[in-house]
Parts: C-alpha cells; sequence; structure tokens
C-alpha cells in the first residue's frame, strides 16, 4: 500500500513553502512580537485566498478545489513551519464546518463569501472553566419562540476582532452545537488576550444576544454531528501545525550544527548532538505518520477518526516543544537571542501545544476510546 502524498499534494505542498518563504519570512513575524497581534499584509492574504487554500477540503461545486482532510492537514503543515498567523486556519476550519454541516442554507448564504475571502468567520469554543472539547461546552442557548439567547463568555476565540461572523458553540433543546452569531451582533463584546507567539485571540462576552432558531448550523438533526466532526477536524489541523514547527526546528538545528565548528570539527559530529537531533527526527515522523492517518480515517469517517486526531495531537505537542527546546539548546548561547529564528519555533510550539487540549488530555480521548473498544496495550495483560 502506498502511504506518500499524491502528486497533487506535494506539489500544493511545495507551493506553499515556497509561498511562505518568500511572502512570510521570518522576519515579518519576529517584527510582529513588537506589535501584538500578528496580522498578514492584505495583499498576502489575497494571495492566499486567490491560490484556494481556503476551500482545500471542499468540493469544487462551490468553489473548492475537491480536496480532503490530509490535503487541508498539509497546508496546516506548512503553516506551522512558516509561522504563518491567522486568520488562514480559523478560516479553513470555519469553511470546513460549513461545507460538512449539510445546512443547504448556511453553505448557499456562507460558503462563497468564505472561500473567496468576503466573509471571515471563526469559531468559538473554549470557555474560562479550563476544559476543552464538545463535552466541555456549557454555554446556554435558551430558546423562546423561534428564537435562540446567548449569555456567557467565550476564550481564546482565534481572530475573532477581525471577524464578521461567530460559530459559537452552546448547549440548544437539541444538544450541543454551533450557532452563527454576527460578530457586531447587540450584546456581544470582543476583547483582546494575549498569546506567547503573538497570535490574534480575544475574549467574547455574549450578554443576552438573540438569533435565529435558523442559526444552529447544521438544524436540531446535525448540530452536535457537526460540532464534534469540526472539533476532530480542527485538532487535526493543530497537530499539523506543531509538526511543521517541530520539523521547521528540526531542520534550522542540523544546518546549525553543521556549519558550527567547536575543537576543530562540526558539533553535529559529536554523539551527543547527533543523537539529541536523531530522537527528534524520530517523534518528527511518528508524528507526521499520526497525521496523516488521523486524515484518512477523519476522510473516510471511521470510527477511530477522534482517537486518532488525538493522538496525532498528544504525541506532536510534546514533540514540537521538544523540537523547539532542543533547537535553542544545541544552538548555544545565540539560540535564545532575539535575530535567531529558534525562540519563534518555540513560542508557537508551546502556543500550539496547549490550544485545543494539552497532551495529557488528549491522550485521556486515546485511553477512553481504547477502553471502550477493548483494545489493549502491548503491555497490559488481558483480564
Amino acid at each position: 500500500m502506498d502511504f506518500d502524498l499524491s502528486e497533487e499534494q506535494v506539489a500544493l505542498q511545495q507551493v506553499a513553502r515556497e509561498f511562505l518563504a518568500e511572502r512570510w519570512p521570518a522576519d515579518r513575524m519576529r517584527a510582529a512580537l513588537d506589535a501584538m497581534p500578528a496580522t498578514i499584509d492584505d495583499d498576502v492574504w489575497k494571495e492566499i485566498v486567490s491560490m484556494g487554500w481556503l476551500g482545500v477540503a471542499a468540493p469544487e461545486d462551490v468553489g473548492g478545489i475537491e480536496g480532503n482532510f490530509v490535503t487541508a492537514a498539509v497546508l496546516a503543515e506548512e503553516a506551522g513551519r512558516g509561522l504563518l498567523p491567522g486568520p488562514f486556519q480559523s478560516s479553513l476550519i470555519a469553511a470546513i464546518a460549513v461545507e460538512r454541516s449539510q445546512d443547504a442554507g448556511a453553505r448557499e448564504e456562507l460558503l462563497g463569501p468564505i472561500l473567496d475571502g468576503r466573509l471571515h468567520v471563526t469559531i468559538a469554543l473554549d470557555e474560562p472553566a479550563g476544559e476543552w472539547g464538545p463535552d466541555a461546552v456549557s454555554l446556554v442557548a435558551t430558546q423562546r419562540g423561534d428564537e435562540f439567547t446567548l449569555s456567557g463568555t467565550k476564550i481564546l476565540v482565534p481572530d475573532a476582532a477581525s471577524a464578521d461572523m461567530l460559530l459559537v458553540a452552546a448547549r440548544t433543546p437539541h444538544g450541543p452545537g454551533l450557532l452563527r452569531v454576527p460578530a457586531d451582533a447587540a450584546g456581544v463584546s470582543i476583547e483582546p488576550m494575549r498569546r506567547l507567539d503573538a497570535q490574534a485571540i480575544s475574549e467574547v462576552v455574549f450578554d443576552a444576544v438573540s438569533v435565529p432558531e435558523a442559526a444552529l448550523l447544521g438544524g436540531a438533526s446535525n448540530a452536535e454531528s457537526t460540532l464534534c466532526q469540526v472539533w476532530d477536524v480542527w485538532v487535526l489541523l493543530a497537530a499539523a501545525d506543531l509538526l511543521g514547527v517541530a520539523g521547521a526546528s528540526l531542520e534550522t538545528t542540523a544546518g546549525y550544527v553543521s556549519e558550527r565548528i567547536q575543537f576543530g570539527r562540526p558539533i553535529g559530529t559529536f554523539q551527543a548532538v547527533s543523537h539529541r537531533l536523531a530522537d527528534c527526527a524520530v517523534d518528527v515522523e511518528i508524528g507526521r505518520s499520526l497525521v496523516y492517518a488521523a486524515g484518512l480515517a477523519l476522510d473516510e469517517g471511521r470510527d477511530n477518526a477522534s482517537a486518532l486526531a488525538s493522538a496525532a495531537k498528544a504525541w506532536l505537542g510534546d514533540a514540537a516543544v521538544a523540537a523547539s527546546e532542543s533547537a535553542l539548546q544545541l544552538h548555544g548561547g545565540v539560540g535564545f537571542t532575539w535575530e535567531y529564528d529558534v525562540h519563534l519555533y518555540l513560542r508557537r510550539a508551546r502556543s500550539g501545544a496547549a490550544t485545543l487540549g494539552d497532551a495529557d488530555f488528549h491522550r485521556d480521548r486515546v485511553a477512553s476510546y481504547m477502553e471502550r473498544e477493548g483494545v489493549h496495550s502491548a503491555r497490559e495483560p488481558r483480564s
């Protein structure tokens, strides 16, 4: 069986890597740290939109490129490698949410404008309780007649300050789901938050915000399944972003240790250095396999897709931090300095590792799946 990327995916990966290296070099991200939050220029955003990146997982009949979740993960990996800030990932996951919701009205109204960059939509999921996932959603949407009313708070909402619409995770009489809420609706207030890597995030407060019943994405019958699938895909994209960070950290460090001379030889020839890089390389490749496996499982709708997405996020949350910390240490005294890129990867890795649940949370999700399915590890005796 061939586990390689397709020719089209490899070509897309190469184009994305070259584009980001030229149009969003590390110096641009470094400068953004001095003027948080990090934002990309309008001309760069327009080029991203024109290349069809937001429709990478959407069918051609709605303006997409007939891609899939594996292809979306390939782009997310390159965004992580290139330190690209929002609103790329938030717009991509919003487009996926609308397209996969089976909500004909929402698709007709929103999908085209999202894909061509005229409408910026993001997702508000996390809450101040410090818990993650669809099961942790506690914001209640009270129904009165043909309207829902929202009161509560969401935090860590990506790119909310620049959004035109929010997809807000809430509990409705039909179960948890995503509600379409205009960002400028009466009762919505958005306050910026700070993130280590300068990505734009916000706290969003809803004070008796009313939306029509039709705002429930997917309708009563598909709202919960839409939210759960969007969560899994978002976890996958977050893991792919971390894969890009880990890979870039490894490559940057491998290049440095091959040129840095100590005791008359490159420091990369010392076992203590080469063994550490070898460990990082193994971690990166395991993470890559998990990302592609999770993407394929999501594309095929397999029962283990959620567990694989969590496995990828847990592994790469640890691996990206380890790779970027190793990069910092192996660069020696210059590793922490502003002029080098290493701290940019470390910031991104630490921020991404905590996004949408830390490694412990996702390991618990994998363990719960294994327990439900009666799966035993090789070292666990069967009862």
